[in-house]
């Protein structure tokens, strides 16, 4: 799944219910309430991210940091290129290989299907509703995702180990919060 983000120009992820809310955890003081509410502890069959050590490693949120990755390089590389044409002291010589094609990234946002009975049905509720599926995305990395996408950036992208250091270092929420900050 990740090797096409290598060779894609655009990426676009569906983050909906089922998608996002296994990266965000419920908070234990909160549990049964936002339980008993109708969230899920395992949406769509997976077990939520707690952004820690015990976290089983996502391929979702794998693919959401390798592509935050590649398009923040992509955005370095272009920004150097328009220096150096406007004549910039800092060239680098231009022996930094692109590490991918993908420029963009356009999330398609979807809500949580409304349940048989309900007026809306069978339609959908607004994404922002869903609020990370009634939990937070953590603070804090996802260090067994985080691991292997950095990984997979070094053996397939070239990606150096300060940039791998700092895939280790994104939280589960910044990774999030930087699809829509990202898109093209």
């Amino acid at each position: 799944f990740a090797s096409g983000l290598l060779h894609s120009l655009c990426f676009f992820p569906v983050l909906s219910y089922g998608a996002t809310a296994p990266l965000a955890e419920i908070p234990e003081d909160n549990k049964d309430k936002l339980l008993a509410a109708g969230w899920e502890e395992r949406p769509a069959g997976r077990p939520r991210l707690r952004g820690d050590e015990s976290d089983a490693e996502d391929n979702l949120f794998k693919e959401l940091m390798i592509a935050v990755s590649l398009l923040e390089k992509r955005q370095e590389l272009d920004r150097r290129k328009v220096r150096n044409r406007s004549g910039s002291e800092d060239d680098d010589g231009g022996n930094e290989q692109d590490l991918a094609d993908l420029e963009l990234a356009f999330p398609i946002l979807v809500g949580r299907p409304h349940p048989a009975g309900h007026p809306r049905y069978p339609g959908m509720s607004d994404f922002f509703g869903v609020q990370a599926g009634g939990g937070k995305y953590p603070d804090t990395p996802s260090r067994s995702s985080a691991r292997a996408a950095a990984d997979f950036l070094q053996r397939r992208a070239g990606l150096d180990s300060d940039r791998a250091e700092a895939v280790m270092g994104r939280s589960v929420a910044a990774t999030v919060k930087s699809l829509t900050i990202l898109q093209g």
